[in-house]
């Protein structure tokens, strides 16, 4: 069974996390204290974009992997939060996106959100926060479900992958290392084909701090480093950042054609269509074999939102052969804030889609089993 090794201010019981935020949520919406007259659209990140003004080191753990029959794959690194505290303290001013247009009031809301959004990482003292912070920082059961099964059957990378509310997106990572290391064997004369991954979570503060350095630790530790295997998960590891460091893995990128993006926002599925680059008369576009999700069904606020995109994503952006599928990891019922599988099966249904049950997992703490789900659309 997978299992996380985290310590420190990494949580590790995370059965009940979200029925903490019964209170808070609740008072937020009927104060509309919370987030509510500005709308967070969808926004696309390159990750040469994410990965400037990075700080001199990063520290990190390895995330031991293995399947459910005990055999041990290749770790996934991860960076530490407090090292993500740390930067925010050196340099808040530097962590604000400097994207072309945004100017005047929604340039100053922008930077006013992010700007709350770092405090909350800086203080980590709650999971989540209703339309400010949706636990990006925190390594939700899900997604070691989702490694998992993705272990257990030697999935593919396939044309590519999208990660909704990916946070530290260790399914996204895992598959990453395992497409790097199919690079080293390839035959170099024949032509490599685009790869994409796109990673999408709510807050950019995550995406900048967590998910982009992720992919340049999972670089250096699939391709760079000469034997992950004598590092163990209990070690704290430091990767010094030099500019040619940077560049190098941006050029490895490129030469093999492989497009790291990123969305922060919310899920509106016309934002995502045309960031995504979707047109019914387009035939040249990004294109996905699969698309994962954890931990993103628990809010009845959300889950529509959440399941709609998710079925338009399956419909529009698979190969030009054969739709997309996913694999979506949660709990079957999260307690307070009203999610559960059986109202998300219903919605995907109602929209044209199936959901079956491949996976299941008994609850460790509260007795609440989770299930990792597998959607298509025929």
């Amino acid at each position: 069974m997978f299992k996380f090794n985290f310590s420190g201010d990494d949580i590790d019981d995370v059965e009940d996390s979200h029925d903490q935020q019964q209170d808070e949520t609740s008072a937020e919406r009927q104060s509309g204290n919370a987030q509510s007259e500005f709308v967070l659209k969808p926004t696309m990140y390159d990750i040469s974009d994410l990965l400037q003004n990075l700080p001199s080191r990063l520290s990190y753990r390895l995330v031991p992997v293995r399947t459910s029959a005990g055999t041990q794959e290749f770790p996934i690194p991860r960076r530490e939060i407090f090292d993500i505290k740390v930067q925010i303290m050196a340099n808040e001013d530097m962590l604000l996106p400097s994207l072309g247009d945004p100017s005047g009031t929604l340039g100053e809301e922008r930077d006013q959100f992010i700007r709350k959004e770092l405090q909350m990482l800086l203080s980590n003292t709650e999971d989540l926060r209703t339309e400010l912070y949706e636990g990006g920082l925190k390594s939700w059961e899900g997604a070691g479900d989702l490694v998992e099964h993705l272990a257990d059957n030697g999935t593919q990378v396939g044309s590519g992958i999208l990660e909704l509310g990916c946070g530290s997106a260790l399914p996204s990572m895992y598959l990453f290392q395992k497409h790097l290391r199919s690079l080293r064997s390839a035959n170099s004369e024949m032509p490599i084909p685009t790869t994409s991954f796109i990673l999408s979570d709510y807050n950019y503060s995550v995406l900048r701090l967590m998910t982009a350095p992720n992919f340049l630790l999972a670089y250096y530790t699939a391709i760079v480093l000469p034997d992950i295997q004598s590092l163990t998960s209990q070690q704290d590891l430091d990767l010094e950042i030099t500019p040619e460091l940077v560049s190098q893995f941006l050029e490895f990128l490129k030469v093999n054609n492989i497009v790291v993006k990123f969305i922060s926002g919310s899920w509106d599925s016309s934002e995502f269509s045309q960031l995504l680059g979707y047109s019914v008369a387009k035939t040249e576009q990004t294109k996905f074999s699969l698309v994962l999700a954890s931990e993103t069904i628990y809010s009845l606020s959300s889950i529509y939102a959440f399941t709609s995109l998710l079925v338009d994503c399956i419909t529009y952006w698979g190969t030009s052969s054969e739709r997309a599928e996913s694999l979506v990891a949660a709990k079957e019922i999260y307690f307070a804030v009203g999610g559960t599988v059986r109202q998300f099966i219903e919605l995907v249904r109602v929209l044209g889609g199936t959901v079956d049950t491949v996976g299941r997992i008994a609850g460790r703490v509260s007795g609440v089993a989770r299930v990792v789900m597998h959607v298509t659309k025929s």
